[in-house]
Protein backbone atom coordinates (compact mmCIF):
# COMPACT_ATOMS: atom_id res chain seq x y z
CA UNK A 1 0.00 0.00 0.00
CA UNK A 2 1.39 3.40 -0.99
CA UNK A 3 2.09 6.02 1.65
CA UNK A 4 0.67 9.50 1.06
CA UNK A 5 3.11 12.37 1.23
CA UNK A 6 1.28 13.80 4.27
CA UNK A 7 2.52 10.79 6.25
CA UNK A 8 6.15 11.43 5.30
CA UNK A 9 7.91 13.95 7.59
CA UNK A 10 9.28 17.03 5.88
CA UNK A 11 12.86 17.49 7.14
CA UNK A 12 13.16 21.11 5.94
CA UNK A 13 16.65 20.38 4.65
CA UNK A 14 18.08 20.45 1.15
CA UNK A 15 19.26 16.90 0.30
CA UNK A 16 23.07 16.76 0.30
CA UNK A 17 23.15 14.91 -3.02
CA UNK A 18 20.93 17.52 -4.68
CA UNK A 19 23.45 20.35 -4.66
CA UNK A 20 25.95 18.52 -6.88
CA UNK A 21 23.64 18.78 -9.88
CA UNK A 22 22.71 21.76 -12.07
CA UNK A 23 18.95 22.19 -11.91
CA UNK A 24 16.34 24.48 -13.40
CA UNK A 25 14.66 26.65 -10.78
CA UNK A 26 11.20 28.25 -10.83
CA UNK A 27 9.29 30.14 -8.16
CA UNK A 28 5.52 30.47 -8.24
CA UNK A 29 3.16 32.77 -6.38
CA UNK A 30 0.28 30.72 -4.97
CA UNK A 31 -2.87 31.98 -3.29
CA UNK A 32 -3.13 29.04 -0.86
CA UNK A 33 0.06 27.23 0.08
CA UNK A 34 -1.79 24.48 1.95
CA UNK A 35 -3.65 23.57 -1.24
CA UNK A 36 -0.74 24.03 -3.62
CA UNK A 37 1.75 21.82 -1.80
CA UNK A 38 -0.45 18.69 -1.96
CA UNK A 39 -1.21 19.38 -5.62
CA UNK A 40 2.46 19.55 -6.61
CA UNK A 41 3.30 16.58 -4.38
CA UNK A 42 0.71 14.58 -6.29
CA UNK A 43 1.93 15.90 -9.63
CA UNK A 44 5.59 15.08 -8.91
CA UNK A 45 4.99 11.93 -6.88
CA UNK A 46 7.12 13.11 -3.95
CA UNK A 47 6.83 15.49 -0.99
CA UNK A 48 8.54 18.86 -0.65
CA UNK A 49 11.95 19.01 1.02
CA UNK A 50 10.96 22.24 2.77
CA UNK A 51 7.53 23.36 3.93
CA UNK A 52 6.98 26.36 6.16
CA UNK A 53 3.99 28.66 6.62
CA UNK A 54 5.52 31.15 4.18
CA UNK A 55 7.54 28.95 1.82
CA UNK A 56 7.75 25.48 0.26
CA UNK A 57 10.36 23.86 -1.98
CA UNK A 58 10.48 20.73 -4.14
CA UNK A 59 13.74 19.11 -5.26
CA UNK A 60 13.34 16.91 -8.31
CA UNK A 61 16.00 14.78 -9.99
CA UNK A 62 13.82 13.83 -12.95
CA UNK A 63 13.43 16.37 -14.37
CA UNK A 64 16.18 18.32 -12.57
CA UNK A 65 14.01 21.05 -11.05
CA UNK A 66 13.94 23.22 -7.94
CA UNK A 67 10.40 24.55 -7.56
CA UNK A 68 9.58 26.97 -4.78
CA UNK A 69 6.11 28.16 -3.83
CA UNK A 70 5.39 31.49 -2.16
CA UNK A 71 2.01 32.45 -0.66
CA UNK A 72 1.39 35.63 -2.61
CA UNK A 73 -1.78 36.27 -4.55
CA UNK A 74 -1.29 35.82 -8.28
CA UNK A 75 -2.92 38.78 -10.00
CA UNK A 76 -1.67 40.86 -12.91
CA UNK A 77 1.36 39.23 -14.46
CA UNK A 78 0.18 35.74 -13.60
CA UNK A 79 1.50 33.36 -10.96
CA UNK A 80 5.18 33.52 -11.94
CA UNK A 81 7.44 35.10 -9.31
CA UNK A 82 10.77 34.53 -11.08
CA UNK A 83 12.75 31.93 -12.99
CA UNK A 84 16.14 30.70 -11.96
CA UNK A 85 19.10 28.38 -12.28
CA UNK A 86 20.99 26.89 -9.34
CA UNK A 87 24.66 26.27 -10.06
CA UNK A 88 27.15 24.10 -8.21
CA UNK A 89 30.10 26.48 -7.72
CA UNK A 90 31.06 30.16 -7.47
CA UNK A 91 33.31 29.69 -10.52
CA UNK A 92 30.27 28.70 -12.55
CA UNK A 93 28.44 31.77 -11.25
CA UNK A 94 31.33 34.01 -12.29
CA UNK A 95 31.26 32.45 -15.75
CA UNK A 96 27.56 33.27 -16.11
CA UNK A 97 28.23 36.81 -14.90
CA UNK A 98 30.94 37.26 -17.53
CA UNK A 99 28.67 36.02 -20.32
CA UNK A 100 25.80 38.25 -19.25
CA UNK A 101 28.04 41.31 -19.19
CA UNK A 102 28.89 40.73 -22.86
CA UNK A 103 25.23 41.20 -23.79
CA UNK A 104 24.79 44.23 -21.50
CA UNK A 105 22.25 42.50 -19.29
CA UNK A 106 20.91 44.30 -16.24
CA UNK A 107 22.49 42.49 -13.28
CA UNK A 108 22.24 42.80 -9.51
CA UNK A 109 24.55 40.72 -7.32
CA UNK A 110 24.04 39.42 -3.79
CA UNK A 111 26.99 37.90 -1.95
CA UNK A 112 26.57 35.97 1.29
CA UNK A 113 22.82 36.56 1.56
CA UNK A 114 20.29 34.65 3.64
CA UNK A 115 16.76 34.39 2.29
CA UNK A 116 14.12 31.73 1.66
CA UNK A 117 15.59 29.55 4.44
CA UNK A 118 18.96 29.30 2.70
CA UNK A 119 22.43 30.89 2.60
CA UNK A 120 23.28 31.76 -1.00
CA UNK A 121 25.34 33.84 -3.41
CA UNK A 122 23.29 34.98 -6.37
CA UNK A 123 22.75 37.14 -9.41
CA UNK A 124 19.45 38.75 -10.29
CA UNK A 125 18.97 39.41 -14.02
CA UNK A 126 16.14 40.61 -16.23
CA UNK A 127 15.76 39.41 -19.79
CA UNK A 128 14.93 41.89 -22.60
CA UNK A 129 11.22 41.62 -21.76
CA UNK A 130 11.71 42.24 -18.04
CA UNK A 131 11.35 38.63 -16.85
CA UNK A 132 13.28 38.24 -13.60
CA UNK A 133 15.86 35.46 -13.33
CA UNK A 134 17.80 34.31 -10.27
CA UNK A 135 21.10 32.48 -10.84
CA UNK A 136 22.60 31.29 -7.58
CA UNK A 137 24.89 28.99 -5.61
CA UNK A 138 23.45 27.29 -2.53
CA UNK A 139 25.76 27.25 0.50
CA UNK A 140 23.65 25.87 3.34
CA UNK A 141 20.20 25.74 4.91
CA UNK A 142 19.19 28.24 7.60
CA UNK A 143 16.49 27.76 10.19
CA UNK A 144 14.57 30.99 9.58
CA UNK A 145 13.48 32.86 6.45
CA UNK A 146 16.56 35.06 6.48
CA UNK A 147 17.38 38.75 6.41
CA UNK A 148 13.85 40.16 6.24
CA UNK A 149 15.01 43.04 8.43
CA UNK A 150 17.65 44.08 5.89
CA UNK A 151 15.37 45.15 3.05
CA UNK A 152 18.07 47.24 1.35
CA UNK A 153 20.31 44.17 1.00
CA UNK A 154 17.44 41.95 -0.15
CA UNK A 155 15.89 44.36 -2.64
CA UNK A 156 18.80 46.37 -4.03
CA UNK A 157 20.00 43.61 -6.37
CA UNK A 158 16.58 42.74 -7.89
CA UNK A 159 15.78 46.45 -8.28
CA UNK A 160 19.13 46.97 -10.00
CA UNK A 161 18.24 44.15 -12.38
CA UNK A 162 14.89 45.76 -13.19
CA UNK A 163 16.29 49.28 -13.58
CA UNK A 164 14.21 52.39 -13.00
CA UNK A 165 12.20 51.90 -16.18
CA UNK A 166 11.47 48.27 -15.31
CA UNK A 167 10.41 49.09 -11.76
CA UNK A 168 8.04 51.83 -12.95
CA UNK A 169 6.66 49.60 -15.71
CA UNK A 170 5.97 46.69 -13.35
CA UNK A 171 4.35 48.98 -10.77
CA UNK A 172 2.18 50.58 -13.46
CA UNK A 173 1.05 47.23 -14.87
CA UNK A 174 0.18 45.88 -11.42
CA UNK A 175 -1.72 49.01 -10.45
CA UNK A 176 -3.60 49.88 -13.63
CA UNK A 177 -3.64 46.96 -16.04
CA UNK A 178 -7.11 45.46 -16.65
CA UNK A 179 -7.95 42.48 -14.45
CA UNK A 180 -9.52 39.30 -15.83
CA UNK A 181 -12.54 37.78 -14.12
CA UNK A 182 -13.50 34.19 -13.50
CA UNK A 183 -13.55 32.47 -16.88
CA UNK A 184 -11.22 35.15 -18.37
CA UNK A 185 -13.97 36.26 -20.78
CA UNK A 186 -14.85 39.54 -19.09
CA UNK A 187 -12.39 42.34 -18.38
CA UNK A 188 -12.97 45.32 -16.08
CA UNK A 189 -11.51 48.48 -17.60
CA UNK A 190 -13.08 50.93 -15.18
CA UNK A 191 -11.41 51.07 -11.77
CA UNK A 192 -7.80 50.07 -11.11
CA UNK A 193 -7.28 47.41 -8.44
CA UNK A 194 -4.36 47.66 -5.99
CA UNK A 195 -1.50 45.29 -6.78
CA UNK A 196 -2.01 43.30 -3.57
CA UNK A 197 -5.60 42.36 -4.29
CA UNK A 198 -7.31 40.11 -6.82
CA UNK A 199 -10.74 40.09 -8.34
CA UNK A 200 -12.98 37.48 -6.75
CA UNK A 201 -13.89 34.64 -9.13
CA UNK A 202 -17.29 35.00 -10.73
CA UNK A 203 -19.88 32.77 -9.08
CA UNK A 204 -21.23 29.89 -11.12
CA UNK A 205 -24.30 27.74 -10.72
CA UNK A 206 -24.25 24.09 -11.69
CA UNK A 207 -27.41 22.50 -12.95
Amino acid sequence: MSVSFQEVPVLNRTPAEAISQVKFHASLNVSDLKRSVPFYAALFGEPPVKWYDDYAKFELNEPPLVLSLKPKRACTGGPLNHLGLRLTSLDALEAVLSRLKTVNARIGRQDDVQCCYAHQTKLWITDPDGTLWEVYVFHDDVTDWGEKHNKIKLWSAPLKAFGIRGVVSRWWNNAFRPKHHGDQSAVDFESPVPADTCQAPASTTKN
